[in-house]
């Protein structure tokens, strides 16, 4: 499908781009380059002794191999690593940073020594038990419980959490003057608006993101995917759920393009101008604020839409850092992992828009909080408090998530029909988890 052309505007900014786009909206669709991975070293290669200027050999500092999650929301964080290795007297080495399910794919790989710490997520945790140790011995007093609740599994703490997330509505002002408040409102008002110059609302299309936005839409809408107790989840609801996301794919309301984007891309689509709605996490927030965004001083934030059963829901969970097996047995780690946790680096990562989990940090957000921010603030609690949805803790989603992502990306597209769809997606469930379909 071709882009749509650039629009013009007058912006009351004056430090506002001339127009509505940085780069061309075009080149969010060229191949996309390789993400890197850094390739894991033996840890054998780290030398034991280095020779100091006299020439007595004396003991190399310890060395920590970690594993970290990477992408625009996260990677601010790692520039402070050089810092502790400098205070601490420790190297760390990063022997994989990548997207979520390439970090997870790698670390399912990896042997269970092969890190001392990893970055991880709630939903993935269970999943990832062979690898995590045991961390009920961290100092969690100034975090919030409900936090910590969601980085337990079996009872026992997997996880120190990073941040909470999920999603706001992000729209554009100068193009809609009401936040739609319904997930069919929504489906309209992108299509009108992809009637003109702008794609009227744009999500992932692929991997976790793809499959979120359908868990969100389907509990909207009272689909009871996971429900444990062998009870029949309401096919209706999934229905309804699958046919918004082709419906708003194939009228062109968003770009066929997305079907190759994951967060990253989405975010930059709508930072440069390309669409009118998104639904986007804490993390970017800043950026889109930023001096060099197309939306800076034209976009505002809103709860996320309702569904035909009345019920907002927002995906969730906690990014996390966690210790595993090995790592639990080195103090060096365990400094590791209460540095990259400390209220310094939340506040930093709240700075950019992050909902911080220390219970300090976010009074220091509050206290720092511009109107626009408070208001922000605000809708990030209401919605903790009532728009929850967590992912189930089995060690099966990771690969149910990964199993059905293909399947609602195919409906969107039709190229299988709807219920087709569900009886695929109904099977699979019923494999993995049999209490649930």
């Amino acid at each position: 499908m071709p882009m749509k052309p650039h629009a013009t505007h007058t912006s009351n900014d004056a430090n506002q781009p001339a127009g509505p786009y940085e780069r061309p909206i075009a080149s969010m669709i060229e191949p996309k380059l390789p993400r890197y991975a850094i390739k894991a070293l033996d840890r054998n290669d780290a030398p034991r002794y280095t020779q100091s200027e006299s020439g007595t050999p004396h003991m190399a500092a310890p060395t920590l191999r970690v594993a970290l999650i990477s992408g625009g929301m996260y990677d601010a964080l790692y520039e402070s690593l050089r810092r502790f290795e400098r205070d601490a007297g420790v190297k760390v080495t990063v022997g994989y940073r990548g997207t979520h399910p390439e970090l997870n794919a790698h670390l399912a790989q990896a042997g269970p020594d092969e890190y001392d710490l990893v970055s991880t997520h709630t939903k993935y945790a269970p999943s990832q038990q062979r690898m995590l140790a045991c961390m009920n011995d961290f100092d969690t007093a100034d975090f919030f419980p409900s936090a910590i609740e969601l980085c337990r599994v079996g009872g026992s703490l997997r996880g120190v959490p990073r941040n909470i997330d999920l999603r706001l509505l992000h729209y554009r002002t100068d193009l809609i003057a009401t936040p739609p408040t319904t997930w069919d409102e929504l489906a309209g008002v992108a299509r009108e608006i992809a009637a003109g110059c702008f794609y009227g609302f744009v999500f992932p299309g692929m991997e976790s993101g793809l499959f979120g936005t359908f868990f969100e839409l389907a509990e909207s809408a009272g689909a009871g995917l996971f429900l444990s107790g062998g009870k029949q989840w309401n096919r209706d609801a999934g229905r309804w759920a699958l046919g918004m996301l082709h419906d708003l794919y194939a009228s062109g309301a968003v770009p066929a393009a997305i079907v190759d984007w994951h967060y990253d891309e989405v975010h930059q689509f709508f930072q440069q101008g390309g669409a009118a709605l998104v639904a986007d996490w804490p993390g970017f927030y800043e950026s889109y604020r930023a001096p060099d965004s197309a939306v800076r001083g034209r976009f505002a934030v809103a709860r996320m839409p309702a569904g035909p059963a009345g019920r907002v829901c927002c995906v969730a969970g906690c990014h996390t850092f966690a210790l595993t097996h090995s790592g639990v047995m080195k103090s060096e780690a365990w400094d590791l992992l209460r540095f990259l946790t400390a209220p310094e680096q939340q506040v930093m990562e709240a700075g950019h828009g992050s909902v911080p989990v220390r219970r300090s940090v976010m009074e220091i957000q509050r206290r720092r909080a511009s109107a626009d921010d408070a208001g922000r603030l605000t809708l990030l609690s209401q919605s903790i408090d009532s728009d929850l949805l967590i992912p189930p803790k089995t060690a099966a989603y990771a690969g149910l998530e990964n199993a059905l992502w293909p399947v609602v990306q195919a409906a969107m597209l039709g190229e299988i029909s709807v219920d087709n769809a569900l009886t695929r997606m109904e099977r699979r469930i019923s494999e993995c988890m049999p209490d649930a379909a």
